[in-house]
């Protein structure tokens, strides 16, 4: 049975911080101006930062943390998922919201923006509209009509998340994104937290659930309306813009062999091949897009290249090991409950080394 939690707020944000102090500056002084009148709301803060802040920065985080909506979960690096549901565990909010320490609100009205979707007791979650750069002239993707059919969807049969998080229609979707995004604490109750067992599209496992599971009427939903600044020139965090092509290839098979294997076991057997091809495809989309500021279309064609002669040896050594690795643990935790957390957070920084529980 879940552990009762006295929902004393209306509204939870959590934040993930990594190596981005100064960047967590202007997301908490951006949080903490936000225009919500009648909305109670905390802020809780997974801190995991391994390197200390200079004197200056850390003056200015012990005055954002003191303020009292503001709790600190001081921790060692728990990875996207492990971040997320600690920091859930430690929320007392009847809704609770996402956002990581590199991105900002779009203005002060994000957080009534989200909770308003909630009136309905039948919204179970909500993903935002992302900005890149937050200021978007034109359109963002090519075909605008795509995006706002496909926004929040996976792709049938293989179950892959298709975002086209800067949409800018309100529909009902299928699954829901990491950052700028909210969730009913009933919800979470209901089918679980976010499995640990990957480090990229840990999103997915909570959605498979949702749609599995949910009630008739019962829906989750892409808003544009709360929009989240993407920042991309933030360094730190888990560096994902600076991944090698083989490096989120090896991501992307953990992914499929601990979470999509788990949830679809028939249809992944069945399409394994096409999995392997997916996997390629969509790195050499990160190569060609993501990574394009890298160098030159010759460099990136030559990283395409070398991809796709390593992928196959590379790839039956991971199965190999990912083989090796079940026999000896066996699966991974599935599932993770909203039990609150024993004590509350932590309102100070710690002054260099790695962080301690």
């Amino acid at each position: 049975m879940t552990a009762s939690i006295d929902t004393s707020v209306d509204a939870s944000v959590v934040v993930r911080s990594y190596n981005r102090l100064p960047a967590l500056c202007e997301l908490l002084t951006a949080l903490l101006a936000q225009d919500a009148p009648g909305v109670g709301f905390e802020i809780i803060v997974v801190e995991q930062s391994t390197q200390p802040p200079p004197s200056d920065l850390a003056a200015r985080l012990d005055e954002l943390f003191a303020d009292p909506r503001v709790r600190v979960l001081r921790r060692p690096p728990l990875g996207g998922a492990g971040a997320r549901n600690e920091g859930v565990r430690a929320t007392t909010g009847r809704v609770v919201l996402f956002m990581d320490d590199d991105d900002l609100p779009g203005g002060p009205t994000w957080l009534v923006a989200h909770l308003r979707n909630f009136d309905d007791p039948d919204c179970l979650a909500v993903s935002g509209r992302h900005v890149v750069g937050g200021n978007e002239t034109r359109a963002p993707y090519r075909d605008m009509a795509k995006a706002r059919r496909q926004v929040m969807s996976f792709v049938p049969i293989l179950m892959w998340q298709r975002s086209w998080a800067r949409s800018d229609r309100r529909t009902q979707v299928e699954s829901m994104i990491g950052g700028n995004s909210a969730v009913r604490r009933t919800a979470m109750e209901r089918f679980g937290l976010w499995d640990e067992c990957t480090l990229i599209e840990d999103e997915h496992s909570f959605s498979y659930r949702v749609r599995a599971g949910k009630r008739a009427g019962e829906y989750m939903l892409f808003d544009p309306e709360p929009v989240m600044i993407r920042r991309f020139d933030v360094p730190g965090g888990m560096d994902k813009r600076r991944m090698t092509p083989r490096h989120l290839a090896r991501r992307l098979f953990d992914f499929q062999h601990d979470v999509l294997a788990h949830y679809f076991p028939v249809r992944f057997a069945l399409l394994y091949p096409v999995y392997v091809i997916l996997a390629y495809v969509v790195a050499m989309d990160w190569v060609w897009n993501e990574l394009s500021a890298r160098g030159s279309w010759i460099r990136r064609l030559g990283a395409s290249a070398r991809l796709a002669i390593e992928l196959p040896f590379a790839w039956t050594a991971w199965l190999g090991r990912w083989a090796w690795r079940r026999v000896r643990h066996g699966p991974p935790v599935r599932r993770p409950r909203l039990v609150p957390l024993p004590a509350a957070g932590q309102r100070f920084f710690h002054t260099g080394g790695r962080c301690a529980a």
